[in-house]
């Protein structure tokens, strides 16, 4: 009976090894080297997308702002109306203003309080005035600091009350002034705000709005500057409501705007994962990859030396036909 290849019961022991090569190396090493070379593309791409973190010495990090153009488009004032008197303060100015931007408010070429632009493109703001005429301009600024157009001015007359004809205002109009309108800080960082006192009668009460729920007092004994700190634990803009109050009752309020900074993005990143995380998956993929490819070798280099010992001992590498 002939011997085929599944007819190895009841045949008579020879003695001889049957060669078990069955694995192509040449496969193997052919796709260990298209996987490393994939390997070494996308680990490559994720360095590349990855952000350095913390440079160390030696290095450099640098940090940006790329400037866009200045707003070309200005707000206007529809309210109060052009040559409009009134006898009572603050004055509500309501207008339209460039969304994303921050409206500024001078009187006589003086700061008079800063908001944002909401998101239907209007704005409101309360604002105290000098007595006798006020020209009141509309002024845009963006996030950079960067000034639009002026607004149209707008003329409101002050009319202060008067009691048997003696001005209701004891001494010097009562005033606050600041020369930043809007400051930027990051969250959990402190921020200082500073105004100043001008007329009145000293001493003051000081109190600080800070916008997000939070107050401070204060008191003052002469005009001057008065400075308060603060720290926002929130991301957003806030209007910061600083007023004072001098010892006959009068009263003075400045609008100013802080805005806190949100966390920065990494771009490229998702919710799925970041940079950082793809690039250590494949940093340890590679002892894998070394792993495999010193087994192959291993496996390879096992059989050439078993080869080596059947021949040395004279013995056959395959069946004896029948």
């Amino acid at each position: 009976m002939k011997a085929g290849f599944w007819q190895l019961i009841g045949r008579e022991h020879t003695g001889r090894i049957r060669h078990h090569r069955h694995t192509s190396y040449a496969s193997l090493a052919f796709m260990l080297m298209v996987t490393g070379l994939l390997l070494a593309s996308v680990s490559l791409s994720a360095s590349a997308a990855t952000p350095a973190v913390n440079p160390q010495s030696g290095s450099v990090g640098l940090t940006g702002t790329v400037r866009g153009p200045a707003p070309t488009q200005a707000a206007t004032i529809a309210s109060p109306r052009n040559g409009q008197h009134t006898s009572s303060i603050p004055v509500t100015v309501i207008g339209t203003c460039p969304a994303n931007t921050f409206v500024i408010i001078t009187k006589n070429n003086t700061f008079a309080g800063a908001t944002d632009c909401q998101s239907d493109s209007n704005y409101t703001l309360q604002v105290d005035l000098f007595d006798g005429q006020n020209s009141l301009v509309a002024r845009i600024s963006d996030a950079l600091g960067q000034y639009g157009p002026d607004s149209n001015s707008v003329s409101v007359i002050y009319d202060a009350p008067n009691n048997g004809g003696m001005s209701g205002v004891v001494g010097r109009q009562l005033f606050l002034q600041s020369s930043v309108t809007v400051a930027a800080v990051s969250p959990n960082q402190p921020i200082s705000r500073t105004a100043t006192i001008v007329g009145g009668v000293s001493p003051y009460a000081f109190a600080w709005d800070w916008g997000d729920g939070n107050n401070s007092l204060s008191t003052q004994a002469t005009e001057g500057q008065v400075t308060a700190s603060h720290t926002y634990d929130r991301p957003g803009n806030y209007r910061v409501i600083a007023k004072v109050t001098d010892s006959t009752g009068n009263s003075a309020f400045l609008q100013l705007i802080t805005v806190v900074n949100g966390p920065i993005d990494t771009l490229g990143s998702s919710k799925s994962g970041s940079g950082n995380d793809i690039a250590g998956a494949l940093i340890a993929a590679w002892p894998l990859l070394g792993l495999a490819a010193i087994m192959v070798a291993f496996f390879w280099l096992g059989e050439r030396r078993e080869d080596m010992r059947l021949k040395h001992q004279g013995l056959t590498t395959s069946l004896p036909s029948a």
